[in-house]
């Protein structure tokens, strides 16, 4: 069995990819405050869309087969 010569460091060839400062980089991604108000976001529209399917309720049905149109508004 042969033996691997070990690597040699020799000369960099990318001086600033080899920079530390540089791998504070990474994929471009939304901070996690972000991710959270666009989760409120979410959730607030859900529930508007919700109670505006929900604003004609049974009473106001049933008050305006009651009373005159005049007092209903219609």
């Amino acid at each position: 069995m042969k033996k691997i010569p070990p690597k040699t460091t020799g000369k960099i060839r990318n001086y600033v990819a080899r920079n530390p400062l540089m791998g504070k980089g990474g994929a471009h991604v939304k901070a996690k405050s972000g991710e959270r108000f666009a989760g409120k976001q979410k959730m607030r529209r859900e529930a508007r869309e919700w109670k505006s399917s929900r604003d004609i309720s049974p009473l106001v049905a049933v008050a305006s087969c009651m009373f005159p149109p005049i007092l209903t508004g219609c």
